[in-house]
């Protein structure tokens, strides 16, 4: 229940939770919660799919979902974190901020379920609204209190490598396929 406690707390009141940490990274703790979060996201996010797209295939859904995402946000917070280290003078912090940062989407995942089982649609653009959000809130704060440089450029940095990039490279990836053919 501790873990949970701390979850919360970090989603809650991030910059407090922030300034509490110990003065040595605990990266087990925050991968955990980060990777535990994750999934339940990842697992409402493939019930919702099925949901919405009237699939019988659920054990496609709720297997291949996550392996579809857990990959590309292990990737993301690796390369988040580098991108977080450099400009804001923190060590493997960074790591730290990024990995309880993903802490939300396991809330949003248990808060939203409900209710994308009856309206998966809608869920789905709600959570991809908040969760960026929500995520950005805690690399924010999380920054604001442990850079020891530039704390604003490096979220930033941050915003435009994570979300801005990958962003630009869908929608360059699904103009040039809408147009092939």
């Amino acid at each position: 229940m501790t873990q949970l406690r701390r979850a919360w707390r970090a989603a809650s009141v991030p910059g407090r939770f922030f300034e509490d940490l110990p003065d040595e990274p605990a990266l087990g703790a925050a991968a955990a919660a980060g990777g535990v979060s994750l999934l339940m996201g990842a697992l409402a996010l493939g019930v919702v799919l099925a949901r919405g797209t009237a699939s019988d295939a659920w054990p496609l859904f709720l297997l291949g979902t996550p392996l579809m995402v857990l990959p590309y946000a292990v990737l993301v917070s690796i390369l988040g974190s580098l991108v977080l280290m450099r400009p804001a003078g923190m060590d493997l912090r960074a790591f730290e901020i990024v990995a309880w940062a993903w802490v939300p989407s396991g809330f949003l995942a248990v808060s939203l379920l409900p209710i994308g089982w009856f309206a998966p649609w809608a869920t789905m653009a709600g959570a991809l609204a908040m969760l960026p959000a929500w995520h950005l809130w805690l690399v924010w704060r999380g920054t604001e209190v442990h850079a020891t440089a530039r704390p604003r450029a490096a979220a930033i940095l941050y915003l435009l490598s994570v979300f801005g990039l990958p962003s630009v490279l869908v929608a360059f990836t699904l103009s040039v396929l809408s147009h092939a053919g």
